[in-house]
């Protein structure tokens, strides 16, 4: 090997991003205080009532690349986007607009969003008393609100674990991937419902479902081959797979009986 091919082999690649930088916890403090908070002040007004900080910042578990999700609550949203994202110096912001109501409704009640958007905990920015008061509402009916939930996450399982059985009868390797991982989320997600608990965030959806005590019967050797990467090995992944469907059926039929999937075809306009 001759020495310029040694010079390229030993130099490190310098490259920079543009839209993701690091921070820490009190750089992302100085921006909200200093940058975030005196303009959403500004431009709100008196329709402001709160400014609240959301996600890892909110539980100071941010850590290098870790954004800032804000929660803003206001009087009147009718003339306001839903929220909005902006990357400013590499770092993402993200706000939310809600009324009291609209958050209680849609993010810390029950709902399709509820297994992660209901392990919301708020950080008061602007208007302590408020975000109290906010922390302090508690659902009602949860178990029961929760299993209906989950029920209806049920279809979205049998779908998803059928696409995986066709990919696994055609050998279809190429598209294995992203066929799985829609799979393991659906079961992740129905497990959150089940055990009335959301995730906190996306980084611990397996380590919090490995530690739930409503698992359905083959999980954890699912998990476990999906950790390891042994997916690929066709005849596990459908032996597992079957395991893990199997047992996730037998958990609604221990509640309901054997007719798990509403399978009568009348009155299907009915709630």
């Amino acid at each position: 090997m001759n020495l310029k091919k040694k010079l390229h082999r030993g130099r490190k690649q310098n490259i920079e991003f543009i839209g993701l930088k690091k921070y820490i916890h009190k750089e992302r403090s100085e921006i909200i205080k200093n940058l975030i908070v005196p303009v959403i002040e500004r431009e709100l007004g008196k329709n402001l009532i709160a400014i609240a900080a959301d996600g890892s910042y909110a539980r100071n578990e941010d850590t290098d690349f870790s954004d800032i999700e804000l929660v803003i609550f206001v009087k009147d949203r009718t003339q306001l986007p839903r929220g909005f994202g902006k990357i400013i110096d590499g770092i993402l912001i993200e706000g939310l607009f809600v009324t009291e109501q609209e958050y209680y409704q849609n993010t810390l009640d029950v709902n399709e969003e509820w297994y992660l958007a209901g392990s919301d905990r708020l950080k008061a920015l602007t208007n302590p008393p408020f975000i109290q008061k906010v922390r302090r509402y508690k659902v009602k009916h949860l178990r029961e609100k929760c299993f209906k939930q989950a029920h209806e996450m049920l279809f979205g399982v049998q779908e998803s674990f059928g696409k995986l059985f066709t990919a696994i009868k055609n050998k279809n390797k190429e598209n294995l991937f992203p066929i799985v991982a829609d799979a393991v989320m659906q079961v992740l997600k129905l497990m959150a419902y089940l055990n009335e608990t959301p995730y906190r965030t996306l980084g611990s959806f397996v380590t919090q479902a490995k530690g739930f005590t409503m698992k359905p019967d083959g999980f954890d050797e699912f998990i476990t081959i999906i950790i390891n990467g042994r997916y690929v090995d066709l005849k596990l992944l459908e032996k597992r797979s079957t395991k893990l469907f199997a047992g996730t059926e037998q958990l609604f039929v221990k509640k309901m009986g054997p007719d798990i999937y509403d399978s009568h075809l009348v009155h299907i306009t009915q709630k």
